[in-house]
């Protein structure tokens, strides 16, 4: 396997999967406006039996700021790197640990190496002009897991985040009731995450919901950092002053969800966004941890493998954004 040497960092990381690309377990919704939607979801279940015989292969850099930081996307990418590899194509992984600005030179590296495609293992591209104008002069297609649609960004295969939004956010409002206080934990510079919480504020508007509390979390230590400051929102609201805590995505939806158990608060209820398995296994439970709203990662990962060998046999993606619609986890299906 092709291993790409990091510029800034030197903290590459060889991916290297034998296992069929199945063995992320994952159900796609698609979102029925949509015909890009549609054929993800059809293709989930045939996963590249026609496109993979066709394959020219050829090598991919995957450039992941978070890899190993966040379970979500360490799932993706794996899912990506098992497929791809199993259809020929020869794949490297660069994680950056955290640094966005790093990417840039990652990208560029990967261009000068020659690699025939570029895949951002999440992360938003806005971040990455210099990288994707690099890529763009070069003539290397640059695709997108979770990440972002911006110009120079062939195609980004993508979860319906506003669906993930108003999921979790309608089961928090049939869970408090209308009128109920809420705290809310986002990241405004990750896009996905951004869609989600600006639909789930729609709506906590539209039920007349009060957002008591709206702060930025910490992809570096998702579950620290939201234990901490919801332990902080415990202390400073009495029961009958927060009903829930909305979080954009699971790992801070646990810490959220330790620090209710830890203060003995389990009335505020918690959702997530990921449908992660230790965010299934604490939903299972019936507790105060109500939902969590599941992205479809192998059907994410196995749309971007297809589109990349569209590409290869002449079909331009006919959308930049592909979205996969996710699936609502409670405890009677999680």
């Amino acid at each position: 396997m092709k291993t790409f040497s990091s510029s800034r960092r030197r903290v590459v990381t060889t991916v290297a999967i034998t296992a069929v690309f199945g063995l992320v377990a994952g159900a796609c919704g698609s979102d029925s406006d949509d015909p890009e939607t549609t054929e993800a979801a059809s293709v989930a279940d045939t996963a590249g039996e026609e496109t993979a015989a066709e394959s020219e292969g050829g090598t991919i850099a995957i450039v992941s700021p978070y890899y190993s930081a966040q379970p979500a996307t360490k799932e993706v990418v794996d899912a990506f790197t098992a497929r791809a590899e199993a259809d020929g194509f020869e794949v490297s992984l660069v994680d950056t640990n955290n640094d966005l600005g790093a990417v840039n030179g990652e990208i560029e590296t990967a261009v000068s190496q020659n690699a025939d495609f570029v895949v951002l293992g999440m992360g938003d591209p806005q971040e990455f002009g210099p990288g994707l104008d690099a890529a763009v002069e070069a003539g290397v297609p640059v695709f997108g897991l979770d990440a972002g649609a911006v110009e120079g960004v062939t195609a980004n295969i993508t979860s319906d985040n506003e669906f993930l939004g108003r999921e979790s956010a309608q089961a928090m409002i049939d869970a408090i009731g209308e009128g109920g206080k809420v705290a809310i934990i986002h990241f405004d510079p990750f896009e996905p995450v951004r869609l989600r919480g600006a639909a789930a504020r729609e709506l906590f508007e539209a039920a007349g919901i009060e957002v008591i509390e709206d702060v930025q979390g910490d992809p570096a230590d998702s579950t620290g950092f939201a234990k901490t400051t919801s332990l902080d929102w415990l202390n400073k609201y009495g029961e009958g002053e927060i009903d829930g805590i909305w979080a954009g995505w699971d790992a801070s939806a646990l810490g959220a969800f330790q620090a209710t158990q830890e203060a003995g608060r389990t009335e505020v209820v918690v959702t997530g966004v990921d449908g992660q398995d230790f965010a299934r296994e604490e939903v299972a439970k019936g507790e105060n941890w109500i939902v969590t709203v599941r992205q479809d990662w192998e059907a994410i990962a196995n749309k971007a493998v297809d589109t990349i060998q569209e590409l290869q046999a002449g079909t331009e993606p006919s959308s930049q954004t592909i979205v996969v619609e996710g699936e609502v986890l409670t405890a009677d299906n999680a």
